[in-house]
């Protein structure tokens, strides 16, 4: 369920250009100060929410007490109504009592009044008994008032809006039966401005909004600063991977924490580490026996090959073993080194491949289509770029060397050879062995092939000659071979 909605997301802002160039240029950070962000807004409108909620509810609460408060102080005249026998006395009394609430200065307070329903408080029936405008006392009220105040048993609160002072006012309008020995004989109206009574909480919405906003913005500041702590490491973990991508092995990341990205920077160093190593262990081996471990996905490797149709060249260095009775070692080494170089380079150019070094001499094979071409094409080159070489060292006063190749292909067995504990990925069979003895037949600056690499070259621009079959070791009748002089 989880990873279908993560995928739905990741759907969606895959469909917005927009909002993948926004995430994919903020990354984490972004998704982090969002996060932060959202989470403080909703916890800071939530108290805000139930803060306001509390006080406007508790002010509300007490503009309602004072309300009745006030209803009380006009409703406790009834012992003075009771003495005076005549309504206008009475009515009298009221007004006095009204104008003198008018005059305590009660923040908000718009009016008060007293509506005369029986006749019993007021000269005439319907009539204001009393009103904080003296101009209404006395006054007849309409007869919808009249209708409104029949249904009327029990304190009645109402949000209205009035003109004041020619602007439109809310205000809360609370009407009270007036009870006469426990009669109903009119309403007391009290009128109060919203803003009088729900003003605190106004401000105090205002100064709570300045302090979410402050609020806010320090959060995401220090969002942002915990989200660059942690971001960082992982921008220099990906920095790193692009430099090894481009070959940059020597790359090493600094650790800068101790959580999981602490241990991941370790790792990525440490994996750097075995890829040197591979990389100079790859040097040790063939690309064949490269090929062949990225391919064999199995945790074994067993034993064993396929049959193949390959051509082999052997090329060796001629008075090797003289040169090294008489040289300190680490110049032959260093003479070795030069020349196995060169042949090497050429080889991979033709698209050979190196089975292995022998002391001082070369294994290759071609596998190609035209691997006959490639493996005369390769030797052909190797002499003539040894007689360069030759030519310059003999300039310099340095000892030259000369190599003897010979090439041969036919089918052998291709694979892993050995015990399970060491083994070799090489090349077994007639083919190879055939070569090899091509080679230690071959003069100075020669080169032996075989009648099947005559007869596999796909075009004659090789000059050449027969020469006479000579006997091997392991063939009961001479075999065939031909010398390659050079390039036609």
């Amino acid at each position: 369920m989880k990873q279908n909605t993560s995928h739905t997301i990741f759907s969606v802002i895959e469909s917005l250009p927009f909002l993948t160039r926004l995430i994919k240029t903020g990354g984490i950070r972004l998704k982090w100060v969002a996060a932060v962000s959202m989470l403080m807004a909703i916890v800071i409108s939530t108290i805000s929410f139930l803060l306001i909620s509390i006080s406007e509810r508790a002010l509300i609460k007490a503009n309602d007490k004072l309300c009745q408060t006030i209803a009380h102080t006009i409703s406790s005249s009834e012992s003075f109504l009771t003495a005076e026998k005549k309504p206008l006395k009475r009515s009298m009394i009221l007004q006095d009592i009204v104008k003198g609430l008018s005059k305590t200065n009660i923040e908000g307070f718009v009016y008060a009044a007293v509506y005369d329903t029986h006749g019993i408080i007021a000269e005439h029936k319907y009539t204001y008994a009393a009103h904080s405008n003296a101009k209404l006392h006395g006054k007849n009220y309409s007869k919808d008032l009249i209708t409104q105040f029949e249904t009327i048993h029990t304190t009645v609160k109402e949000k209205i809006e009035m003109s004041i002072d020619s602007i439109p006012t809310v205000c809360y309008r609370y009407r009270i039966p007036f009870e006469f020995f426990n009669k109903k004989i009119g309403i007391i109206e009290i009128v109060f401005t919203e803003d009088a009574v729900l003003g605190p909480v106004h401000r105090a919405r205002l100064v709570m909004l300045i302090v979410a906003i402050i609020l806010l913005s320090l959060s995401m500041y220090a969002a942002m600063r915990i989200a660059r702590q942690m971001v960082e490491p992982i921008v220099q973990l990906t920095a790193g991977v692009i430099r090894v991508k481009k070959g940059d092995l020597s790359t090493r990341l600094t650790v800068t924490t101790h959580d999981e990205i602490g241990i991941l920077t370790e790792e990525f160093n440490e994996m750097i580490n075995h890829l040197r190593e591979k990389l100079k262990m790859e040097k040790f081996v063939s690309e064949s026996t490269i090929s062949m471990i990225r391919e064999k996905r199995d945790d074994e490797l067993d034993l064993g090959g396929t049959r193949k149709n390959m051509a082999f060249l052997f090329s060796d260095i001629r008075g090797f073993t003289a040169m090294s009775e008489k040289l300190p070692p680490e110049e032959v080494v260093a003479i070795l080194n030069e020349y196995l170089d060169l042949q090497a380079t050429i080889i991979k150019k033709h698209g050979g491949d190196i089975d292995k070094f022998v002391g001082d001499e070369i294994m290759a094979v071609f596998e190609d289509k035209k691997k006959a071409d490639s493996a005369v094409e390769t030797a052909v080159d190797i002499i003539e770029s040894i007689d360069n070489l030759n030519k310059q060292r003999a300039k310099e006063g340095k000892i030259t060397v000369t190599v003897g190749i010979g090439i041969h292909m036919g089918d052998i067995v291709h694979g892993r050879m050995g015990s399970r504990e060491r083994m070799d990925f090489t090349s077994i069979g007639d083919a190879v062995n055939l070569a090899a003895r091509l080679c230690s037949h071959a003069d100075s600056q020669t080169i032996l092939v075989s009648e099947e690499i005559i007869e596999n070259l796909t075009k004659r621009k090789f000059k050449g000659k027969k020469l006479d079959p000579i006997k091997v070791k392991g063939k009961e009748h001479p075999i065939p071979i031909f010398q390659i002089t050079g390039k036609a």
